[in-house]
């Protein structure tokens, strides 16, 4: 039963109230039996096609559409970042200080050295992470469908 429709207070809000004798609100719900079943089969269809319209190729969007298509919590997406500190210009409001501090002090921050990231990574724009049940050549096949132009990535199965 669909918990967002209520069938039988449905059949009763439908008929006007001097109309709600027991006879009639039974024959109507059994008019509406039907409609149940068919609903209930659609339902899950709407779902997976407000899904499909709503993927784009943000890394969690892509993740999240994977992991549920493939039942795999453990698919992962890691993309390519240079992982140097952001440091704005105080005339555009975003002045800030590295927060660089003692191991001990539990505010240290990490700074990759030069190519550190980018030899992880080779070629490759982003990483997928699959686990080892799944079949690479259908994710792959997920992701060229979502991926943006002269994008690069590579599949890494565990």
């Amino acid at each position: 039963m669909n918990p967002n429709i209520e069938y039988d207070n449905l059949v009763k809000q439908l008929l006007p109230p001097h109309k709600r004798q027991r006879v009639r609100l039974w024959l109507m719900r059994t008019f509406v039996m039907p409609l149940r079943g068919l609903f209930e089969a659609f339902d899950p269809w709407r779902d997976d096609i407000r899904m499909l319209m709503n993927i784009t190729n943000q890394v969690k969007v892509l993740e999240g559409y994977l992991q549920k298509k493939y039942g795999a919590l453990t698919i992962h997406i890691e993309t390519y970042g240079d992982g140097l500190l952001f440091i704005g210009l105080e005339r555009e409001g975003i002045a800030m200080q590295p927060e660089i501090g003692l191991v001990h002090e539990n505010v240290v921050a990490k700074i990759p050295l030069e190519n550190e990231l980018r030899g992880q990574f080779g070629e490759a724009d982003f990483i997928v992470y699959i686990p080892s049940g799944i079949d690479a050549d259908l994710i792959r096949t997920e992701i060229e469908k979502y991926k943006q132009a002269l994008t690069k990535y590579k599949i890494i199965q565990n």
